[in-house]
């Protein structure tokens, strides 16, 4: 958990907290603070018992490879084991305002706590940012107060190949941003399009060119003259649509126009067709 500002504050937040409640009910105390800095197989490097309030003897050098492991038990000042709403162990880089605080989790039961550095936290907060850091817990309990203890100071040593973080403020106007929109897509000329459209059509005069020539007989839609005209009609806006699909119109409008056109047409041939029918009779 990474904090943006000083962690340090917490101290006066804690030590109010601890007035305003811990006269009625008892401040929190920290006992058995063990700080251990230890190989991966389990080898202790370094290790030292803190009765509050004092400080490291030492200045541990702690590695990705040698994490860092704390614990602690917190009680009532009448030495009750006591649960803590807030248990946390903050790292101050010196000469800086950085801070880093991690979460003390409960270890054994109410009342112990433990906080251990894994790898990826080292290499995520302190692989890059090597130096010493002043390190302090941070309690706190909503019916008991809190405790801001300062255990001392610690060396992270870092990460061969991290670089340094170097944050950099850089005042100014940003570089302009350059959009670049999608180019149209490539389409055929209109004229073309429109001599394709007159050979689709030419099949159509062709055919009205052979009935004429062949004698068809047309008289006989004299007989029923609404309804052939508005079936022949429809059938003609049929023909109309399709050279619209085929001009410009998409998909989907095309085909909820013919879903339109389909009744009308239906009713218009039924009617047609069943009055020729009856004159025929």
């Amino acid at each position: 958990m990474r904090l943006l500002g000083s962690t340090w504050a917490l101290a006066g937040v804690c030590a109010v907290a601890s007035l305003l409640s811990g006269a009625a009910s008892g401040s929190v105390v920290a006992k058995n603070v063990v700080v251990k800095v230890m190989e991966r197989t389990g080898d202790k490097l370094f290790e030292q018992t803190l009765k509050y309030p004092a400080m490291l003897d030492t200045v541990p050098k702690v590695k990705a490879t040698t994490p860092l492991v704390i614990t602690f038990d917190s009680l009532t000042t009448n030495d009750t084991l006591l649960s803590l709403d807030q248990a946390m162990v903050s790292f101050q880089r010196a000469g800086t305002e950085d801070d880093v605080a991690l979460l003390a989790r409960s270890a054994k039961g109410a009342g112990s706590y433990k906080m251990d550095i894994s790898r990826k936290n080292y290499r995520r907060y302190f692989s890059s940012a090597p130096g010493i850091y002043s390190v302090a817990l941070v309690l706190g309990a909503a019916d008991h107060g809190g405790l801001f203890y300062e255990l001392g100071n610690i060396e992270m040593v870092g990460s061969k190949g991290a670089k340094p973080k170097t944050p950099a403020v850089v005042y100014g106007p940003k570089p302009e941003i350059h959009h670049r929109f999608s180019e149209p897509q490539k389409m055929p000329n209109v004229f073309l399009s429109l001599i394709f459209t007159g050979l689709a059509v030419a099949p159509l005069v062709v055919l009205v060119g052979g009935w004429a020539q062949m004698g068809v007989n047309l008289n006989k839609l004299q007989l029923e003259p609404v309804g052939s005209v508005v079936f022949m009609g429809l059938v003609a806006t049929y023909m109309v649509l399709a050279i619209a699909y085929w001009v410009g119109i998409k998909l989907f409008p095309t085909l909820a126009y013919a879903l339109a056109l389909a009744l009308p047409t239906y009713l218009a041939g039924q009617y047609a067709l069943s009055k020729r029918i009856e004159k025929d009779i």
